[in-house]
């Protein structure tokens, strides 16, 4: 599972300077408790102030833009602003990692990542793009456009859970099949959520340290 990551941007007439602020200055979580929406779970959305590296990048990447447009806009870097969602992607089955028969240098397969949104999540980006961009126009933001297409934080593959026919670690993050191993980071989830995972990781890691201290004192490992 990934998060999306899409956003809305569009440059204001007085200078804003975006990139004195943390990316998450501002945030309004409504739509992960409102329930009036088509879709299951929900989203936050925050300010952002992308540093000029990954603008550059976002205007390439997202807008296709090369040469004296590039350039053109750069110019309005101090001027712009934008809004960015963190949303919950459900987990799919057929999101998988496998091993693929190319192999390589080594004579290893390589990982074939199979990824790609449901319908659920469409509705999601679709509603929190349409969401963003009105709070943009609301505050006179023109020029407005939309990257459709980008994920963060990745999650799963390991699932936490209570069989080890559909999970790779119990709740204590401990791998059914390897005793002496424990996973505690973004692979365990069992769903992403609507918010940065960054502190639910660290919680998860502080207690799983705690549990495995417990059972060396114990005499139990």
């Amino acid at each position: 599972m990934v998060q999306s990551n899409q956003a809305v941007f569009g440059v204001m007439e007085d200078e804003v300077r975006w990139y004195k602020g943390p990316p998450s200055l501002t945030i309004t979580e409504h739509w992960n408790y409102d329930d009036r929406k088509d879709f299951h779970g929900g989203y936050c959305w925050m300010a952002q102030g992308p540093l000029p590296i990954e603008w550059v990048g976002i205007q390439t990447r997202a807008r296709g833009l090369w040469g004296q447009a590039l350039r053109d806009e750069m110019e309005k870097y101090n001027h712009q602003v934008g809004l960015k969602m963190v949303g919950e992607m459900l987990p799919n089955e057929a999101n998988r990692v496998t091993l693929d028969e190319e192999k390589d240098q080594y004579g290893l397969k390589v990982a074939r990542i199979t990824y790609g949104w449901g319908e659920n999540d469409k509705a999601m980006i679709a509603h929190g793009l349409d969401q963003m961009q009105t709070s943009l126009e609301l505050v006179g933001a023109k020029e407005l456009f939309r990257q459709t297409d980008d994920t963060n934080h990745l999650a799963g593959t390991a699932r936490m859970g209570f069989d080890a026919q559909t999970s790779v670690v119990n709740s204590d993050c401990r791998s059914w099949d390897i005793p002496n191993l424990w996973v505690c980071d973004g692979s365990i989830f069992p769903t992403t959520g609507g918010v940065n995972p960054s502190l639910t990781i660290t919680a998860i890691a502080m207690r799983t340290a705690s549990r495995i201290r417990g059972l060396a004192a114990g005499g139990e490992l």
